[in-house]
């Protein structure tokens, strides 16, 4: 499996402890497929507001729809979290 720097919590300071402590506030944790962009502050916000709109956005699928889907293609992808 690929190995992908991230910046852990304790190490964040600046805009990526901004998003990171938004992200626990909001969600509780920080998910690992927004940790792969630590790096890059600005890109984990962008990421951050997509899944916000695909997810919560108003559509004719409903959230449990959604989250169907979502888990689907995780396994689909062998995503291990």
């Amino acid at each position: 499996m690929p190995y992908v720097r991230t910046i852990p919590y304790d190490e964040a300071n600046g805009e990526l402890k901004d998003v990171y402590d938004n992200m626990i506030k909001a969600r509780g944790i920080i998910s690992n497929v927004h940790a792969v962009s630590s790096l890059r502050p600005h890109i984990m916000k962008t990421l951050i507001a997509h899944a916000a709109t695909v997810m919560g956005g108003e559509s004719g699928v409903s959230p449990a729809e959604k989250q169907m889907v979502a888990t689907v293609v995780s396994a689909t992808n062998k995503c291990q979290y």
